[in-house]
């Protein structure tokens, strides 16, 4: 089941990721802290399920579910929310939320509704084989292993006290290309990253012409946009194949740890959102 958090507290969003997380076939896609924001990716992941706080970072969780009604979205919302009080349960379901939730007493019965909601068959985890951890084209991890490298290196960020900064490359070009020269321009593509990372950091072709790229300590202001900045150059720089030099451009999109999300699959959200350009 896919859930996605709309909350301006980064600790409420770290207890509610570490809950779900640990229940059986839930998965976090996205997260947002403010009203616009929020409406763009869920219309982008359309999730299962919304967590939505009244008081945001901007807008109001009140006008978000009213919109998301509005323009379609037919998931399951759920207020979680510290101001309980009738006015604000009717006021929420009469904009069209299914449930709502205290933050402070409501939690539990929040967790055993969702489990409740989800199919029996998704309530068992499933076991990837190791072989899928690797992209076979180019021997970067694959999305699986993205993610589950990932969450580590949030873990690691949250211990030491730093940021960890997320990058997605789009190169659309690749998939116009005749198979064998994508595939070998892929090959190439995926060597440079390769090459420009250092050893704590993540690299992995996440898409036939889409690549993520982890750095995975931020400890300065202004580090992740000049690290995005040198992704950006690195692929401006033209590739050759049998003597002939190819330009493919990049789109790409970033997103922070623990600033922009938590969920390691959010933060992958944000930054393929931003790089598609549905931000």
């Amino acid at each position: 089941m896919n859930i996605f958090l709309v909350e301006d507290s980064v600790s409420i969003r770290r207890l509610l990721v570490r809950r779900l997380d640990a229940m059986a076939g839930m998965r976090v896609v996205g997260e947002a802290s403010g009203e616009g924001q929020a409406l763009a990716l869920i219309h982008w992941t359309q999730p299962d399920v919304v967590l939505v706080d009244l008081s945001l970072a901007s807008g109001t969780g009140l006008g978000l579910v009213g919109e998301l009604r509005r323009t379609g979205y037919t998931g399951r919302i759920a207020v979680l929310t510290a101001q309980d009080l009738d006015a604000y349960r009717r006021a929420s379901m009469d904009a069209g939320a299914d449930a709502f939730y205290d933050k402070a007493s409501g939690l539990e019965t929040l967790f055993d509704d969702l489990v409740e909601l989800l199919p029996a068959e998704m309530s068992v985890q499933d076991s990837r084989p190791a072989a899928l951890l690797r992209d076979g084209l180019t021997g970067l991890y694959s999305e699986t292993a993205l993610c589950e490298r990932l969450d580590q290196a949030a873990r690691g960020a949250t211990r030491d006290g730093v940021d960890l900064a997320v990058y997605v490359l789009r190169l659309p070009a690749l998939a116009k290309l005749p198979a064998e020269l994508s595939d070998r321009l892929t090959q190439q593509v995926a060597t440079r990253l390769r090459e420009a990372s250092a050893e704590a950091d993540i690299v992995a072709r996440s898409g036939g012409d889409q690549f993520a790229f982890v750095l995975t300590r931020v400890d300065q202001p202004g580090q992740a946009t000049a690290h995005a900045h040198h992704l950006t150059q690195l692929m401006a720089e033209p590739f050759s194949v049998d003597g002939r030099d190819y330009k493919l451009g990049v789109e790409l999109g970033m997103a922070l740890f623990p600033a922009d999300a938590v969920a390691p699959r959010a933060l992958l959200t944000l930054a393929e959102a931003t790089a598609f350009g549905a931000l």
